[in-house]
């Protein structure tokens, strides 16, 4: 098959990898791949690592060149599937539709959020791939037909992940004996604040708890600010952005979380798959990565107390961290990437009806 993949963000985070690791898994299974995608991390990355990449000119969802551009691919390349991959992306694929462009257009949907009706979500999308359960449940609250959903959760590289070696310059930025982490975007939705004033609150019990925070964003200023008022430098270390996160991962004793929403989250298989127990959020689609008293410890969002009291719990436990870690990676194997990469394979075998 050939397969048409339209990504809008610049940025290198969860979803990006995603839409990486799921070309390359189709090319090795003799699938011809093109990336649509504007300058930035992903389509650099793509390119070094082999992916066909066609720079994708993209200002906004309504751009009439990235429009333009998208139904040029279509009537070049003749794809036998159009995969949108973002909200952006699903908007130049509806205004394609919308100016005539047929094609079988297949949606990614990576939030557990509710769907705003409207000709987004019309009968001109052949399928929405949701990466969770909890995602799927938002897409038929929404009005989209059981029909019209399949899910396919987020992968990893697991092996690779596995076998990468700690950086152990990570525990020696940080005043700490255990030390936590966290690796996502630095925006109001990863909830840092609450993490911050969680490791405040543990500090209390667990003076030699110390945690790194990979990940860059517009918050991060005023998260600088909050750790100085919470007592808290050295304590806590922003890394910012990592190209290396395996590594920063695999020098951890735990993983902490404390999204408000999340499809999935991609950063929490990561850690899984270094063998770290996770601390995280009860939302979206956590649960069906996390297992509660077994892989990690799950609690409420926004509650910083309770996110303390676990990372209190992990930190003074040696063995519990070792072992939920042990389990966390065993777990992890279920969310490989050539499970999603296989998975994927299979919905657009059904779209086309081969």
């Amino acid at each position: 098959m050939r397969i048409l993949h339209v990504e809008t963000a610049r940025t290198w985070r969860g979803g990006e990898a995603q839409v990486l690791w799921l070309a390359q898994g189709l090319l090795r299974l003799g699938h011809e791949v093109l990336l649509l995608a504007p300058r930035g991390r992903l389509a650099e990355r793509a390119e070094v690592e082999g992916v066909p990449v066609d720079i994708l000119p993209f200002l906004g969802p309504w751009d009439p060149r990235a429009v333009r551009k998208l139904m040029l691919a279509v009537a070049k390349w003749k794809p036998h599937i159009v995969h949108l991959h973002t909200s952006h992306a699903h908007t130049i694929g509806m205004l394609a539709k919308l100016a005539g462009v047929e094609a079988r257009y297949v949606v990614s949907r990576r939030v557990a959020s509710p769907v705003r009706r409207g000709p987004k979500y019309g009968g001109w999308v052949h399928r929405f791939v949701a990466v969770s359960e909890a995602v799927r449940r938002e897409l038929s609250a929404g009005g989209i037909p059981p029909e019209k959903v399949s899910v396919v959760h987020s992968g990893v590289p697991v092996n690779i992940i596995s076998s990468v070696p700690p950086d152990e310059r990570v525990r020696d930025a940080v005043d700490g004996e255990v030390v936590l982490g966290s690796a996502s975007a630095l925006t109001c939705e990863k909830g840092h604040d609450v993490l911050l004033r969680a490791v405040s609150f543990a500090s209390g019990t667990c003076p030699g708890l110390g945690l790194v925070v990979a990940g860059d964003g517009p918050l991060r200023r005023s998260l600088e600010r909050l750790r100085e008022e919470l007592g808290l430098l050295g304590k806590v270390v922003f890394l910012g952005f990592s190209g290396r996160i395996w590594e920063v991962l695999r020098a951890l004793d735990a993983f902490v979380l404390s999204s408000r929403r999340e499809g999935l989250g991609v950063s929490v298989l990561e850690a899984m798959a270094c063998g770290l127990p996770v601390i995280a959020t009860d939302v979206g689609g956590i649960s069906e990565a996390v297992s509660d008293g077994e892989t990690g410890i799950l609690v409420p969002p926004d509650d910083p107390e309770a996110m303390g009291e676990a990372m209190v719990r992990l930190a003074s436990d040696r063995g519990l961290r070792e072992e939920m870690g042990r389990r966390a990676q065993e777990r992890a194997m279920y969310f490989d990437i050539d499970r999603t990469v296989r998975d994927t394979e299979a919905v657009y075998r059904e779209v086309v009806g081969c």
